[in-house]
């Protein structure tokens, strides 16, 4: 396996890791492999270790090159900058096809949470001049052969705005422990006070990161990503946990009616049982008990199966 780093900003902000397969004459040696670039989640305030090495790993023990990108996060999450460094990764993995024996036709991303809204994002704009004109002359160069995305965020609408992180009583805003507060935002736009106990309201949470404070309407309809979906938008395998109560499984079901309504092809799988950010449901991922969720796990083989049907068509 070849493991490398590969920074994508001067500063060294943003930059994604190679899971490169080496060749072997007992590994179908010149064989040019499908590759999956990974995006963890973390609402745009963090990248998910959870949902980064284990999933390229796991994409690798099924004959998949893998990347992981860790895209500008926190200060360095404002839209479109984390549009643009996927587009760069790509672009970079399609650049060097013949030294990695990448298949330049099939570069797929996956994408959690917060990195699903970053996958679904350049599989619905990377033929948008106006968003990612570096491109203008040669789009297919950022093109995704496909997506897969579990729990994603793509309705900015579709947050949870009273999330219960365990908080009694209605303490001094300074007092809150809670990573996640843009400092843009006022304590009393952020949490909610209902009943003897204080809330976070996890859609501006989540949206100050992405829009640098508060969002305004017309960057919540451009970033809302199931209105953008063209005939041109790239497949998707999406799966959500049935109890997700963070990000509503309701985002699913709105990217994937707005790819069928289009003829785009789509699998969607809303699982009974799971609540956010279960990773691969087994306990490799697993931080809690909550975390491990036999229900869901069969996703990464639905997706493999899936992949490989994509390939198929082309």
């Amino acid at each position: 396996m070849k493991c490398e780093r590969i920074y994508l900003a001067d500063d060294k902000s943003s930059w994604f890791d190679t899971y490169i397969h080496e060749q072997s004459k007992e590994l179908l040696p010149g064989k040019k492999r499908p590759a999956v670039l990974v995006c963890p989640g973390g609402g745009y305030q963090y990248t998910s270790d959870r949902e980064a090495e284990p999933m390229a790993i796991a994409f690798a023990s099924m004959g998949y090159h893998a990347f992981v990108l860790r895209y500008g996060v926190d200060m360095n999450a404002v839209l479109p900058r984390p549009l643009k460094e996927a587009a760069a990764a790509v672009a970079y993995i399609k650049d060097n096809t013949d030294e990695w024996l990448v298949d330049e036709n099939a570069v797929f991303l996956s994408g959690f949470s917060a990195g699903g809204h970053l996958a679904a994002s350049l599989g619905v704009f990377w033929n948008d001049k106006e968003m990612l004109p570096e491109y203008a002359d040669d789009q297919e160069r950022i093109r995704p052969a496909g997506l897969i995305l579990g729990y994603p965020v793509i309705d900015l609408k579709s947050t949870c705005t009273k999330l219960d992180i365990g908080i009694e009583g209605y303490p001094e805003y300074d007092q809150i422990g809670f990573g996640s507060w843009h400092p843009a935002i006022r304590g009393e736009d952020i949490f909610v006070r209902e009943n003897n106990r204080t809330y976070v309201n996890f859609e501006v949470a989540m949206n100050a990161y992405m829009f640098g404070g508060y969002a305004t309407d017309e960057q919540i309809e451009k970033y809302s990503l199931q209105k953008h979906v063209t005939k041109d938008s790239a497949p998707a395998f999406i799966w959500h946990g049935g109890e997700d109560g963070l990000i509503f499984p309701r985002n699913s079901m709105l990217f994937a009616n707005a790819l069928m309504e289009n003829n785009v092809p789509c699998e969607l799988h809303i699982f009974g049982s799971g609540g956010h950010g279960l990773g691969l449901a087994n306990e490799v991922t697993s931080n809690y008990a909550w975390e491990d969720v036999p229900e869901c796990r069969p996703w990464l083989e639905l997706a493999n199966t899936w992949i490989k049907s994509i390939l198929r068509r082309q």
